[in-house]
């Protein structure tokens, strides 16, 4: 048996968050044109010969196959906030940051950058990164691209922290945040960030049609439904990340049986998304490589808060009281789970276990009773995309009939569940979270502004969004995590929604591939995996 097992660690991972800005990115009316073209005497781009390193290891391969369960809603950066788009994302574009093994940001574009003060910092751009449209990324593309993406609602949990910018030559610019603001580098690491040509935003491109970046792969071909393609691109700016392999296919396969019959017979060398049930049987396989790693994402179900009965806390507690986590985690995910009743991940710092409750269905018959309300009067449909999420779901429908609370179920595809949860026309959403900040994830899901965004439960409470702008603004640290005490102790006694348990995420794959990278948040950057030599 071939198994590989990365070192226990349970943190927190991407998706990060914010608010709308206050001011629009200031690009200088008498610079910004210099920003379409490169100027005729730029070098060509160089290729990058892969093969050719110290250590004499790399070597560029045929491409691989992954099975994803879903499908991206949109090529775009900063046009949506799933997984299934970031891995797409993170292929074709660069941000000026990206976030690392640690979960913490690192340059990325960014070759240095230096603070000027608490609210103004200057940074400088690698020389020679070029677009895969031939055009050098300069400190104008930029300005322009962080510009233009404020106009998408689905990113703007990701752009809070940059109020203005300024070029100052062509690889050096400066961003002002206004006040203090603690979250500012992960989210230059977002999708919601990424850099794009200025030529392309000035004449109208379709970036989901035509996503081009500066990423390691260069977008081949979409067949709807079905699968995508991208291939190598040779003139990548990062030698040490360039791709080893020519191709990445992703194949779209719902049903997580068939992703694994897949790779059992070679028709897909990675699964992306394993089938718990599966698990086993592929550790004993001596052609597959299991990962497994206690994971950052937090599986809970999200009321939607702008329904009566969902306003009443008593109705949310009574709720929380009366589903059993270790039936979910064992029933949903065949124990591949860490059951959980905090609102926020537990080993975030700042995060509060005060405020519970614990599995007692007599006591939230009891809660109803207190208040006065029929268990009868409360229906409601959960919606899940995923044969784990609707398995959850089951467990969950069958507790909250032992005290009279009659739901439905009803599995949607990834597509479905953005239209009605960014629409607020869902009742209960089964969804997952995943940060590398405990600040991130309040700011994204439950600050009033990330409404339309990624706060899908459309919460609105000014206690809420006053007490994280406060946290934001906090440069102190230890003031900083008294505060995040205080807003998470508050959000376990509300019940915003219903936590169930964190995530162990588990990658699945052909014994040839070689996966370097791993996180606790799942994210890949598939542009490391390779076959072995």
């Amino acid at each position: 048996m071939k198994k590989q097992f990365l070192g226990l660690f349970l943190a927190s991972a991407l998706l990060v968050s914010a608010c709308t800005p206050t001011a629009p990115i200031v690009t200088p009316a008498e610079v910004a044109p210099q920003a379409t073209p490169v100027a005729p005497d730029t070098p060509a781009p160089p290729t990058v010969d892969v093969t050719d390193t110290a250590n004499g290891e790399r070597s560029v391969g045929p491409g691989f196959t992954i099975a994803i369960n879903a499908e991206t809603p949109t090529m775009a950066p900063g046009r949506h906030g799933t997984v299934h788009g970031h891995w797409k994302n993170v292929m074709t574009h660069n941000g000026l940051f990206r976030i690392t093994e640690d979960l913490s940001p690192t340059p990325d574009l960014v070759s240095s950058w230096r603070a000027i003060s608490d609210v103004l910092f200057e940074f400088t751009l690698h020389e020679g990164v070029y677009f895969h449209n031939g055009e050098e990324l300069t400190a104008y593309d930029v300005i322009n691209s962080l510009e233009f993406m404020r106009q998408f609602p689905e990113g703007a949990g990701q752009r809070t922290a940059v109020v203005s910018g300024e070029v100052i030559d062509r690889y050096t610019f400066t961003l002002y945040t206004g006040t203090p603001n603690s979250l500012m580098f992960a989210e230059l690491a977002h999708h919601a960030n990424f850099i794009l040509p200025t030529s392309l935003i000035e004449t109208g491109n379709d970036f989901n049609e035509n996503p081009i970046g500066s990423g390691p792969f260069v977008f081949d071909d979409w067949n709807f439904g079905d699968s995508l393609t991208f291939t190598r691109f040779d003139n990548y700016f990062d030698a040490d990340r360039t791709a080893r392999v020519e191709y990445i296919h992703w194949r779209v396969i719902p049903e997580g049986a068939s992703r694994t019959i897949a790779l059992e017979t070679g028709e897909v060398d990675y699964i992306s998304h394993v089938a718990p049930p599966d698990i086993p049987r592929l550790q004993d396989d001596p052609n597959v490589t299991v990962l497994e790693i206690p994971g950052a994402t937090i599986h809970y179900m999200l009321f939607n808060h702008t329904l009566p009965m969902f306003q009443n806390a008593y109705v949310r507690r009574a709720i929380d009281m009366a589903i059993d986590r270790e039936s979910i985690v064992l029933g949903g995910f065949d124990g591949w789970g860490i059951p959980m009743w905090q609102q926020f991940p537990p080993d975030l710092p700042g995060a509060s276990a005060e405020g519970i409750r614990s599995f007692d269905p007599q006591g939230a018959v009891a809660l109803l009773a207190e208040q006065g309300i029929d268990p009868a009067s409360i229906t409601f449909d959960m919606i899940a995309i995923s044969e784990e999420q609707r398995r959850k779901a089951e467990v969950v429908q069958a507790n909250l009939a032992d005290i009279g609370i009659h739901v439905t179920v009803t599995q949607i595809d990834l597509g479905g569940w953005l239209g009605q949860t960014n629409a607020a026309a869902h009742e209960l959403a089964i969804s997952t979270f995943t940060t590398n900040t405990l600040l991130g994830f309040m700011r994204s899901t439950i600050h009033a502004s990330a409404i339309g965004a990624q706060n899908w439960s459309f919460f609105n409470h000014e206690e809420f969004t006053d007490l994280i702008d406060q946290a934001i603004a906090t440069v102190d640290e230890d003031a900083k995590t008294a505060l995040l005490h205080h807003i998470t102790t508050r959000a376990n006694e509300e019940v915003i929604w219903i936590p169930t348990h964190m995530n162990i995420a588990v990658r699945a794959f052909n014994s040839g591939l070689v996966q370097p990278e791993f996180a606790g948040n799942g994210f890949m950057f598939v542009n490391m995996i390779h076959w072995a030599e």
